[in-house]
């Protein structure tokens, strides 16, 4: 968590990447990620669309026509790639997102879930607590 603050502290052009790696990070699973160097050209492809479309909802039907694979694929495969389900990084993206939104201190709690995509404040506030590690509002005096 702390590291994730220092990271936003120090926004340049690598900030979402390291703070991506960070919060990806924090995992519940024991899955280790594909090592070897050989990673299909759709995980990409997914990575950048699910980047690009991270406060939209994008189902697994969208995503597997934008990658040009079989949904079936990239629920079987995501997770070995990519370090969680499709859905758990979705989250991770949209908490990555209001974590600099938080920081921008220019929206209320409930004006950042709503942006981010969550149904409502709580839905947000409980997925951050258990991906973070602490309140949304506790993250500014980290």
């Amino acid at each position: 968590m702390i590291n994730v603050y220092k990271e936003l502290v120090y926004h340049d052009a690598r900030t979402f990447a390291e703070i991506e790696a960070l919060i990806l990070s924090i995992t519940d699973s024991d899955e280790k990620l594909v090592s070897h160097n050989r990673v299909p050209a759709w995980v990409g492809k997914a990575k950048i669309h699910l980047l690009a479309n991270w406060n939209k909802h994008v189902s697994l039907d969208d995503l597997a026509e934008v990658c040009g694979v079989h949904k079936v694929t990239i629920s079987k495969y995501f997770s070995k790639y990519l370090g969680s389900t499709f859905r758990m990084y979705q989250r991770k993206i949209r908490i990555i997102r209001a974590i600099e939104l938080i920081k921008l201190e220019k929206y209320s709690l409930t004006e950042v879930a709503f942006l981010c995509g969550f149904a409502d404040q709580s839905h947000f506030t409980r997925f951050f607590r258990q991906t973070v590690g602490c309140l949304p509002k506790q993250l500014p005096k980290a």
